[in-house]
């Protein structure tokens, strides 16, 4: 049997058992975690399963219990796939919760007390399913231990993430090529960086953004039927997945010529992103990305072209790992410490120049002595 990550059994089991020992300490009798097919990482982290959105059948839910045996829920299309894949011997379909969780109720002879993780993405569906059975009181949020057991990675975990960085250089590689060649649209680009994700046995892990011109005003775009023209800046943010682990890259050219302000400001853009990552160490507030980038671009002349995109809880990056987007954030506000095996998106935006904007963005892992990027891209010539 082999799971999405391609990690041993043992991997899944010592992650189970890290659990049942919180959920003991916490004085419940489960922790129940959800996610779904667009952001899997809480289930996908335990079960190994990466649910396929067939409408319905996209709901996956583990049922870790303080002792025994763990359960796990889905759509009853992927709990069939899942039995070929997950490690997880006890697959139902998540239409039998109700039932589960009585039985369950049943035999203590009392309600339970069950800790809940995912549930911010958790449907009112689900959720009444999940009360149906259980009281006013029974649900204690536990957000807080995946988000602690997620946020730093293995070795293991890295090196797949290293493939994925790869995958999303190449990407980002072939769509420059392509421009290169002539007239093309913003979508046809896309679909170049997304086939040369999925041709080498990546996923994409969310979303491709695409924009040029003036669409480079704004921090995010769907890729259109906009032709991109010469002298054009173009932002292109790919997220590609390999074995369920993300990488988040994103560069901004100039298709052609540039003027002499533009060349100078990507020239700054890349000093000041490569900057901030060689001085990223253990032991460092995240909240000296932010303060990095701002002071620098407050010294250029630049301030009113990043502080209004770089607000908000991602506002210079965030974690990677399952999803492409997942705790912790980083900002203006965040104060936890650096710590080796976390794995972090570090992104610098600028927009509303004439132009557009542009957007420098690679995965880093901070190791024990420093900062390692995972994306080569920004470090060659383009």
């Amino acid at each position: 049997m082999q799971g999405v990550s391609g990690l041993p059994v043992t991997t899944f089991q010592q992650r189970i058992a890290t659990i049942q020992q919180a959920v003991t300490e916490r004085g419940l009798d489960a922790l129940f975690v959800f996610s779904d097919e667009y952001r899997p990482g809480h289930t996908l982290y335990l079960s190994d399963y990466y649910p396929i959105n067939v409408i319905e059948e996209s709901p996956q839910g583990v049922y870790v219990p303080a002792q025994g045996e763990v359960t796990l829920f889905l759509g009853a299309i992927n709990a069939q796939t899942a039995r070929e894949v997950s490690w997880i011997q006890d697959i139902r379909s998540i239409e039998d919760l109700p039932a589960f969780l009585q039985e369950r109720v049943d035999r203590k002879g009392r309600r339970l007390r069950i800790g809940l993780a995912g549930e911010t993405l958790l449907p009112v569906r689900y959720y009444r399913l999940l009360r149906s059975a259980l009281d006013e009181n029974a649900f204690v949020s536990a957000d807080d231990l995946l988000h602690q057991m997620r946020e730093r990675k293995s070795r293991e975990e890295i090196a797949l993430m290293q493939e994925a960085a790869h995958l999303g250089d190449q990407a980002i590689k072939a769509a420059l090529a392509r421009l290169r060649q002539g007239e093309v649209t913003e979508v046809e680009l896309a679909a170049v960086a997304e086939y040369t994700i999925r041709s080498q046995g990546g996923h994409l892990g969310s979303a491709t953004v695409l924009s040029a011109g003036h669409h480079t005003r704004l921090p995010t775009w769907r890729p259109s039927l906009k032709k991109i023209m010469p002298g054009e800046a173009v932002l292109i943010d790919v997220n590609p997945s390999w074995h369920g682990y993300c990488s988040d890259v994103s560069v901004t050219v100039f298709h052609g010529e540039m003027t002499r302000e533009q060349a100078e400001l990507l020239a700054l853009s890349r000093q000041i992103h490569r900057g901030v990552i060689t001085r990223l160490r253990p032991g460092l507030p995240a909240s000296f990305i932010y303060d990095y980038f701002l002071d620098r671009v407050r010294a250029a002349g630049y301030e009113r072209f990043f502080t209004p995109y770089a607000q908000g809880m991602r506002a210079v990056g965030h974690g990677v790992g399952l999803d492409v987007v997942e705790r912790p954030n980083l900002d203006a506000g965040s104060t936890f410490l650096l710590a080796p095996g976390m794995t972090l998106a570090i992104k610098f935006d600028l927009h509303g120049f004439d132009f557009g904007g542009i957007r420098q963005e690679v995965v880093v892992a901070i190791e024990e002595d420093g900062c390692r990027a995972l994306n080569n891209i920004l470090e060659e010539e383009f």
